[in-house]
């Protein structure tokens, strides 16, 4: 800027011998200074993006290892209690046991939506068989199931929530339905449960499995997935939308 106004206005506009040199001298050392000092922010600003990024890859990872110890230790009960009397359903158990585990230590991942059903499937399978009757579970699926992804174990945990929230604090347990529709641009994932009536003494809320379900589809869909949860009458219900191929990413 300073060669482009000594060019035009040398003639126009005297200056002492020097001048215009040294007054470009001193603008090149504000924009130098300038420009460091902006590169410097922008540094210190993708540092602390990478390191958010980092620490938000390992708490995604520490929430998709996990799998309860009480379940476990449920799961494992159950299968001691089935071992003579139906070893057929203690070795699906083990296997469905196994199906979850892998998902689980997998790491953060994307998969089809039909796989995430069946792993929530299978978990409902080991709970069947330790709560029998208090269990009911619906399904309302489509003929197909949409060919979308989602971040690995994102229903199950919700599913999970509804039992230890709502089926296994009633007395004669209840029904869990889970349904899958689609919408423009985005295919919806219905978990609900029967709620126990106000003041029970049990555990209160329904926090278990719903932040890291929130987090999963938020980091893994860019924002443009949600878990909303809200009660409807004497049931809760969490519902999952989930971004299909091609629809628009919202602007920041």
């Amino acid at each position: 800027m300073s060669a482009a106004a000594w060019l035009v206005l040398h003639d126009a506009w005297p200056m002492a011998d020097g001048g215009w040199a040294s007054l470009a001298l001193r603008l090149t050392g504000v924009s130098l200074t300038v420009g460091l000092l902006g590169l410097a922010a922008f540094q210190n600003h993708w540092r602390a993006r990478q390191l958010a990024i980092r620490a938000k890859q390992a708490e995604l990872e520490a929430l998709q290892a996990r799998i309860r110890p009480h379940f476990l230790f449920n799961t494992l009960n159950t299968g001691a209690a089935l071992v003579h009397q139906r070893p057929e359903a203690v070795e699906q158990l083990l296997l469905d046991l196994s199906d979850l585990f892998r998902a689980a230590l997998a790491g953060p991942q994307q998969i089809p939506l039909e796989d995430e059903l069946a792993l929530a499937r299978r978990y409902l399978e080991i709970e069947g068989l330790r709560f029998r009757d208090r269990l009911r579970v619906e399904w309302s699926l489509p003929r197909t199931i949409p060919d979308v992804t989602v971040p690995a174990l994102t229903i199950q945990p919700l599913v999970e929530n509804a039992i230890r929230h709502g089926v296994e604090r009633l007395p004669r347990g209840g029904e869990v339905e889970i349904t899958v529709s689609t919408a423009p641009g985005k295919v919806i994932v219905r978990i609900s449960n029967p709620v126990p009536a106000p003041g029970d003494a049990g555990r209160q809320g329904h926090n278990v499995g719903l932040p890291a379900a929130q987090e999963r589809v938020e980091a893994l869909t860019a924002g443009r997935g949600s878990v909303v949860t809200q009660r409807e009458g004497d049931r809760f219900v969490a519902t999952v939308r989930l971004p299909t191929a091609g629809s628009p990413t919202p602007r920041e």
